[in-house]
């Protein structure tokens, strides 16, 4: 629930939950994406734009190779004059043939013959020193937000249809993406590189632009962006054709089509939920005085990038001058995508007349790591992976001759370029000028009271602003409140440590820093490969008998990062055949972490560090982009740390799990290895390691090795005869007779309304999470060890079976769907915080340990004005706990107590609480909320919550 605009005040920590809020807003770097052609004069004002895209020719900037870097500042400077008042930034794209616009070649590159003139040496050396260029005056440019790698091409689109090449294709040459490829990643280390195709420069990591997103023609488009799996690090964007293909029936005829009907709507939603995409143009060009335009696009800029919001915050309700301000908050990603830049995350203490009296940045706080979920479910409208809940926290030093009086403490993004609140938080806590309201703080007093509304609308505030050089922040940071500016030490001693055929291990010597080193990032040819916080790092996923040139840098936890160490330049060896093993280290930045599972400090393995805490149901481990060249039986070795004997459930590419038990090592410092065989298909695959019952071992790396193609290019036949052999309220159970295959069939793909939702190695499956009295269509496709895919099987339809006696389950928690994840109403379900993390699955009932602590959340999102009461079926480990928790529903918050009047006991009781009496929204009631920080210090099992 909102902070409450009066409270009594309060001694020590004090405690607030916020809420998400319902507005739709503009923030930076996302959403809604206008367009700026090469003749505008200006930047359109768009309700929601931020971040534009800008068509400039390259005559603009450099006409002869002789003119300087300088022009290209010059002319930057006219263009976008007072951009930075208005909080806008571009995304600049510069080309030279703009078909029926014009021709723009710079002097001495030859052109005429369409032919030839797009592959000459010539163009290919002007093209990767006039990146050189761009990056000299773009990449500290803080007007720029990213930088797509136009020049080549129509529009600078990396293709010239309909015409070809002399050798018949219509696409940027390899020779052309590896020059340009290296060129920007050497010129733009600090800003994002997009370029059109995920076919292309794949050996570059570079976000994707979907130059026709979501066309019904065009879906390989998004389809090859989802493979290339990059978006973590890189920004994916593009914008929606109306020009061409059947958009009639996808996404729609126009921009007010797209956003007014829910079906056209919905399925883009989808392909930004599914590609992680941050911004989309041309779909910006509809009818904000439309009704039911307006409202589609309000829905669908939610979804875009990034949506940081504030669950819950605490802080020193009272602290002396000179004294310590301990502040800590828990936020979410609800979006699509990160925020790809690491801005400061600022608390700050303000007047009454909301100015700062006071301010200083959270040390350590990287908002890139705060990811979204991953693996879109279009049939329940969720991430299959929910999106981690992220803690942060700092210990500020309050200056000691801070007048004693009562502030608001705030917190807000900040953009480095002048240290102004920018990103705002989606929460309903709001104030004009980018900061976030939490309470009262008494400094060398007790807090007056606890009134910080009234609060704004973040929609309306056109104030936000930043600046055009860089200077040196003003306030304190959190552990200690002194301002440290001095960079680490340079790395040295760069060398090699070991190659394979895809990888590259490196050493280095430590750096050291006036507070301390918090780790090293990893540049393969100027592009970020990774972090390390030891001195060793292990770069996977490369290409054979291909040379790569990396450096490193320290960082501290201040931000400051030291100059790139001398470069060691490495060839990987040739492919063996299957005969080699490609290395991928547990902490790479790419894989997925969620729940408990934490990166740490590993003298002994590989990479300096490894992942633990995986299991208990609660922390996972997933490794993406395991590549594979063919599909086949791959060999894995597991090297892991176990003082005592453990195992892992393994799912390849969301599959089946299976089994890995892993003998003792001797110790927790001592490196272990099993093997097992996986199936992989070929390009990336993921990896998923967790433990429903106990904890796994701690993880150092994954090697893979053999495998491969064994020419098998003959698909199963189809499954038949698909029935249904049960149903319940919110269950399927399907079964088939077994399809055939000249080598063997491995398994099953199963899929509800043309989306997979499981697989299974028999000929059966319960597709669970549905909903009561609906209609589902599924059908079966067989899929082969070498990965062919039969053709689907004949559809069956079902419907599931009425709510009996007017109820609603909300979960039984008997695992299926599993915990934390999804509720039995198949939408987003966690907790976090308690003794025992997210809580466990005991003997059919979720056991919550706590002291003081713990959050659990469940959505509802759908109408139950139907329903009357809601049942929590609960008991205690002493009875009497009702006062401990408390919970919000449907914009109301009570103790469990003050909700129904009655007690919880040591057996297990029903719950009712009166949801008309009580006055719940039951058309809206949004998300379920229990939490226990309210002074109790128990054990509960919750057996069932239903709704009657």
């Amino acid at each position: 629930m909102p902070f409450p605009d009066k409270a009594s005040a309060a001694v020590g920590s004090i405690t607030v939950n916020l809420t998400e809020t319902p507005e739709a807003f503009k923030n930076p770097l996302k959403g809604f994406r206008p367009t700026r052609f090469m003749n505008d004069t200006s930047f359109s004002d768009q309700e929601y734009g931020t971040v534009f895209k800008h068509y400039i020719k390259y005559t603009d900037l450099e006409n002869a190779a002789s003119d300087s870097v300088q022009k290209i500042k010059d002319w930057s400077n006219t263009a976008w004059a007072g951009i930075e008042s208005q909080n806008k930034k571009v995304i600049p794209r510069v080309f030279i043939v703009y078909p029926n616009g014009g021709e723009y070649w710079p002097e001495g590159v030859p052109h005429g013959d369409v032919t030839t003139q797009w592959t000459t040496e010539t163009l290919k050396n002007r093209l990767t020193a006039f990146i050189q260029k761009l990056g000299q005056a773009w990449d500290n440019d803080p007007r720029v937000a990213y930088v797509e790698l136009g020049l080549w091409g129509n529009w600078g689109e990396h293709h010239i249809w309909p015409d070809k090449l002399a050798d018949g294709t219509d696409r940027m040459p390899l020779t052309f993406q590896t020059a340009l490829g290296d060129a920007a990643s050497q010129a733009f280390q600090n800003k994002k590189v997009q370029v059109r195709y995920p076919d292309t420069f794949t050996n570059y990591n570079f976000g994707f632009l979907w130059d026709s997103f979501a066309l019904i023609d065009d879906l390989s488009g998004g389809e090859g962006i989802v493979a290339r799996n990059s978006w973590r690090t890189q920004v994916n964007g593009g914008e929606v054709a109306y020009d061409w293909g059947q958009k009639e029936i996808q996404p729609g005829d126009s921009p007010n089509d797209t956003l007014s009907d829910p079906n056209h709507r919905n399925y883009v939603i989808d392909w930004i939920k599914k590609t992680h995409t941050t911004s989309l143009g041309w779909i910006d060009l509809y009818d904000a005085g439309n009704a039911a335009v307006a409202q589609g696009a309000a829905l669908m800029q939610k979804e875009f990038g990034y949506q940081f919001v504030i669950n819950q915050a605490t802080y020193s309700g009272s602290v002396q001058p000179g004294g310590s301000l301990n502040v800590s908050f828990s936020v979410v990603n609800k979006g699509s995508a990160p925020f790809y830049y690491n801005w400061p995350v600022e608390a700050s203490l303000l007047r009454s007349d909301r100015t700062v009296a006071w301010k200083g940045i959270f040390n350590g706080a990287d908002i890139r790591s705060w990811m979204p979920g991953d693996d879109w479910n279009s049939t329940t409208r969720q991430y299959n992976q929910a999106p981690a809940v992220q803690q942060v926290s700092g210990a500020f030093t309050i200056p000691s001759n801070m007048p004693a009086g009562t502030y608001t403490l705030a917190l807000s993004i900040l953009d480095p370029f002048g240290y102004k609140p920018s990103a705002r938080f989606a929460n309903t806590n709001y104030y004009t000028g980018g900061r976030t309201p939490l309470g009262k703080v008494g400094i060398g007093m007790d807090p007056v009271d606890q009134n910080i509304g009234p609060f704004n609308l973040l929609k309306p505030d056109n104030t936000l602003s930043y600046n055009l050089t860089q200077t040196a922040y003003d306030g304190g940071y959190s552990g200690g409140g002194s301002t440290d500016t001095q960079a680490p030490t340079v790395p040295g001693n760069l060398a090699v440590s070991g190659t394979t055929s895809s990888s590259v291990s490196l050493t280095w010597s430590a750096s050291t820093d006036n507070v301390g080193v918090t780790g090293y990032d990893i540049y393969r040819g100027g592009v970020l490969a990774g972090s390390a916080t030891g001195t060793a790092f292990t770069d996977t996923g490369l290409s054979p008998s291909t040379n790569y040139s990396y450096t490193v840098k320290a960082k501290d936890g201040a931000g400051n990062t030291s100059s790139a160490s001398s470069s060691v330049s490495v060839t990987t060896s040739a492919s063996g055949g299957g005969g080699t093993s490609t290395a991928y280290e547990a902490e790479a930045a790419a894989n997925a972490r969620t729940g408990a599972a934490i990166v740490s400090t590993c003298s002994t393995c590989s990479g300096g560090s490894k992942v633990g805490y995986v299991g208990n149901n609660d922390g996972t481990l997933q490794f993406n982009g395991v590549s594979a060249s063919a599909a086949g039986t791959y060999t894995m070795t597991v090297s892991y740390l176990s003082g005592e004997a453990r195992s892992a459930q393994i799912r390849v590419n969301g599959g089946s799990a299976t089994t890995l038990n892993m003998p003792s090592t001797g110790s927790w410092t001592a490196i272990g290895t099993v093997t097992t065989q996986v199936q992989l298909n070929a390009g990336n695959n993921t990896i998923h390691f967790s433990n429903p019952t106990g904890w796994a071992p701690d993880f150092d790396r994954i090697q893979i090795s053999g495998g491969g193609s064994n020419g098998d290019t003959q698909a199963p036949t189809a499954p038949t005869n698909l029935s249904v052999s049960a149903t319940t309220t919110s269950s399927v159970s399907l079964a088939w007779t077994a399809s055939t295959d000249n080598v063997g069939v491995s398994q099953y793909v199963i899929y509800r309304n043309g989306n997979q939702v499981g697989t299974s190695t028999a000929t059966s499956f319960t597709d669970t999470g549905l909903n009561a009295n609906t209609a589902y269509t599924y059908t079966v496709k067989a899929k082969d060890a070498a990965g062919n895919l039969s053709a689907a099987s004949a559809g069956i339809n079902v419907t599931t079976n009425a709510a009996s006696g007017g109820t609603l389950l909300v979960d039984n928690f008997d695992n299926s769907p599993s915990w934390p994840g999804s509720n039995d109403l198949g939408k987003w379900a966690g907790a976090n915080s308690f003794l025992n993390n997210a809580g466990v699955i005991d003997s059919g009932a979720l056991k919550l340990e706590y002291n003081n602590n713990g959050w659990l959340g469940t959505d509802i999102t759908q109408n139950i004005g139907s329903y009357t009461k809601m049942i929590i079926r609960i008991k205690g480990v002493n009875g009497g706990e009702q006062s401990h928790m408390q919970i919000t529903l449907g914009g109301v918050t009570q103790t469990l107590a003050d909700f129904s009047g009655d007690t919880v006991t040591t057996s297990y009781k029903d719950i009712a609480i009166n949801l008309v009496s009580k006055g719940v929204d039951r058309t809206t009631p949004g998300q379920l909320t229990m939490t226990f920080w309210h002074g109790g210090s128990s054990t509960v099992w919750i057996d069932e919550i239903r709704f009657e």
